[in-house]
Formats: C-alpha cells, structure tokens, sequence
C-alpha cells in the first residue's frame, strides 16, 4: 500500500530535521509533525497525546489527500484505545464516505485496539457497509476497463473467453467486484495478475485463485506465505495457498490473452513483488504502485533507485504517448506523467549525490534544495546514498 511508504518518508523527515524546511511548506506539511509525535505516543502508549496528535494530523490534512484514511484510522483506533466508541466510529466513518480508500477500516476488526468496540452496533453496522457496496467502471481502450472504488485501481481485459484482471482490490469487496465484472461480460474470470503484496490489491486472490490462474511475482508469493503485517500490532493472517502465484513472472514476460499480448514486467522498488503490466493493443498500462499520480516524484526503492528508474524507463519506451497510464490509486495518467515524475526523481538524485560529494549534511542539503524538491525525498535519498556510500 503506497500510503504506508508516503508517511514513514514523512516521519522520518519530521522527527530528523523539520526544521530545515522553509516556513511555508512547514504550515502546508503540518500533519508531518503531528504524525510523527502521535506515532512517538502510540510507541509509548501515551493515548491521550496519541489521540490528540492523531485527530490534528487529520485535521491538518486537506481532503482527498492519499495520506488522510491512514491518518484517520490512526485517530480512530486512538479514540478506541480511549473507550472513546463514538469518535472512533466518526472517523472510521469519515474515512468510509470520503472513499480515497474506503476499505481500509477493514483492518479495525483484526486491530486489538478496537477490541472494546467491535461488537458495538454502530461499529458493526459500519463494518458491514462493504457488503451493500457497488463500484464505477470505465472503459478506457480496446477491451481494458477500470474498476473503481475497491481500495485500488483494478482493471479488467475482456477477452471472447474470459476476464482478466489486474488486482483485485480488498477481500470485502470482492462480491462488488464480481457484480461489476459481471456487468462488463458473461464470461468468467479465467486469469489475475498481482501487481503487489499488499492487501488493498490482492485482498480477493485467495478466493478467485480457486477459480483463476494467477500471475505474480516469487516475491509476492513469498509474501502470501506471511502474517499480513498492515501496522504494528496489527496483522491479518497468511494467505491460502489458492492465492499464490501459479506462474511466477520473474523477469519480462508477454503472455497472450484472448489473442492480446500482454507485457507482464518486474518493477521492484515500493515492494519485493512489484510487476507492471501493457496491453499492447488496448493501449492501456497498470503500473501498481509503482506510480502514484498524487507523488511528486517516484518510489525508487533503496536497493538500486537509478537502475529502477531506467528498468521503468524502458518499459515506457514501449509505449506511445497515448497510453492510458493506470497507477495503484487515484486517477488514471498519460505516459508523459510516469516520465514527468522519473524526471524530477533523477533530478533529486543528482541533487543529493552532489551535496554528498560536497560533503553536505542533511540540513545543508535540505536548506539548499528547498525550492526545488520536497525535503521528505531530499531526506530519503540521503540516507539511501549516504548508506551506500555516495
């Protein structure tokens, strides 16, 4: 989930050195600094400074933003932690109709934190919304279309013989899932390609891997075999076997589906399973989230940030201008988006590897690139170069 990795960078950079940022983007980042001393709190299990932090992180945070629904379950399952049943369910609530990521309040029954409140009538009836749910579709070129509203953008290939998809979004939202594919063909769903291990993309994989071949990548499947871990404290048990992976797409692959070739391509760097995927004649990509529009820059990872950005590079080059880009979450994009944001993270890089050579540290390099870049990913790439030696 690409939320996660937005605010430990945003953690990181508060507790380190916030005060290298200019004034203006203090005020515009301000849920920066409650959530780090909000986390501190949790860690310490302080509540009530937790609770507080946590309520003006999500105050302070516009709406729409992709960080709000995981700030705002943090300030629920504080206010639970308080036997505070009615403001938790507020922002569980909140967090629900604003929809940036509705389903994440389906970790709560498996979070100890609500234990309190869990058989209460308002949380339960809040909890079963997922069920009542319907999802958008779109259709976006030749036979693709989006599905929208599960937790992630999934996408549907409708072939003369059956469906693919790319994600599957929650596990609670799979019967709207499958009412929205049904609308889209008669035909069953034959194949699943996982771009990730994270559970608002492959929540509905254990039951349709009954029923579909799934395509994913050894890292995924080495996930799967894992507690799903969505916060400290909070874990959703290991996947059954019918989830895995039946092919394991390990390097570049171009598998044919309903007489389309499709590129199936490793991307690793938001996890250890990433895969991207192009339907060559529909013109459309789904890069997971590896590409998230609302970021200013790419998620390189820290093991090979550069050899990354070239490998997606490439894969772009296969496209033409217009391709319909989908990301993990948000709205869909162009080609010319994905390279926008490689561009300014090569920038950042070259920033940052100067600085280092210059023999900078961390403030003196945030100081000098504040106008340019944001100084949580000035931070980030510091610490990745600064531990790979420059």
């Amino acid at each position: 989930m690409g939320v996660r990795h937005l605010v430990v960078g945003a953690v990181s950079w508060a507790v380190v050195c916030g005060s290298a940022a200019p004034s203006g983007a203090q005020e515009a980042e301000a849920w920066r600094v409650h959530f780090a001393a909000g986390e501190e709190a949790r860690v310490a299990e302080q509540h009530e400074r937790y609770a507080a932090e946590m309520a003006s992180a999500a105050e302070a945070l516009p709406e729409g933003q992709l960080n709000r629904p995981f700030v705002q379950y943090h300030a629920a399952r504080a206010a639970a932690l308080l036997g505070r049943e009615r403001e938790a369910v507020r922002w569980l609530t909140m967090a629900w109709e604003e929809d940036i990521e509705a389903l994440m309040i389906s970790f709560a029954p498996f979070d100890p934190a609500f234990e309190t409140i869990k058989e209460s009538r308002d949380f339960v009836a809040l909890m079963g919304r997922a069920g009542r749910m319907s999802l958008g579709t779109r259709h976006l070129g030749g036979r693709v279309h989006l599905i929208t509203g599960a937790g992630s953008n999934v996408v549907a290939h409708i072939g003369p013989d059956g469906v693919l998809l790319v994600d599957t979004g929650y596990g609670p939202a799979l019967p709207a899932l499958r009412t929205a594919v049904a609308g889209l063909s008669d035909q069953p769903i034959t194949a699943l390609v996982v771009t990730h291990p994270h559970e608002d993309h492959m929540g509905g994989a254990a039951e349709l891997g009954g029923e579909a071949v799934v395509y994913g990548h050894p890292g995924t499947t080495a996930a799967m075999k894992e507690p799903y871990a969505f916060m400290e404290g909070v874990e959703l048990p290991p996947k059954a076997p019918t989830a895995h992976p039946d092919i394991a797409i390990e390097r570049d692959t171009t598998i044919v589906v309903g007489g389309e070739a499709v590129r199936v391509v490793p991307t690793l760097a938001h996890t250890t399973g990433d895969l991207s995927v192009y339907f060559t004649e529909s013109n459309v990509a789904h890069l997971g989230d590896t590409y998230l529009a609302g970021n200013p820059m790419m998620f390189p990872g820290q093991s090979d940030p550069e050899g990354f950005l070239d490998r997606l590079d490439a894969f772009l080059d296969e496209m033409n201008e217009g391709t319909v880009v989908v990301g993990g979450h948000e709205d869909v994009a162009d080609v010319a988006a994905v390279r926008a944001q490689i561009d300014v993270s090569r920038a950042c890089i070259t920033f940052v590897k100067d600085a280092l050579a210059d023999g900078r540290n961390l403030e003196e390099t945030a100081r000098a690139g504040a106008d340019r870049f944001p100084p949580q990913w000035i931070a980030f790439f510091y610490g990745v170069y600064t531990q790979r030696g420059g």
